[in-house]
């Protein structure tokens, strides 16, 4: 699928930090269930691995959902609108793919969670 990327320099290395925080807080939940086991509260476990996830996908796509949808672009400096009806359409339909891989993604984690 063609990217058209709409985030860069700055907006990349705060994803990547974002998406560490989401994964020490992931694994921290898995060693808390794997030690305490408690119950149905390993479904709460989707909520940190969708911080991993997205952002890690946003980085690898240079796509961010939400400026996406908006119709801006960071390319590091400042924020600008999308003029290019073209790369905004492909924008959005990366970023709605993005979406459904990151959720995906956070429901198999959650389910190896659960199996465990």
């Amino acid at each position: 699928m063609d990217s058209c990327p709409n985030i860069g320099g700055q907006e990349i290395n705060r994803r990547m930090r974002t998406g560490y925080l989401g994964l020490f807080l992931t694994l921290c939940f898995f060693t808390y269930v794997l030690i305490l086991e408690p119950g149905h509260i390993r479904g709460l476990v989707i909520f940190p691995a969708l911080m991993t996830t997205i952002p890690f996908l946003e980085v690898k796509e240079k796509t961010c959902i939400v400026n996406a949808y908006f119709g801006i672009k960071n390319m590091g400096e400042k924020y600008e609108r999308e003029r290019d009806t073209t790369f905004l359409k492909k924008q959005r339909s990366s970023s709605l793919v993005l979406t459904m891989k990151g959720v995906f993604i956070a429901l198999v984690i959650t389910g190896i969670l659960y199996l465990i």
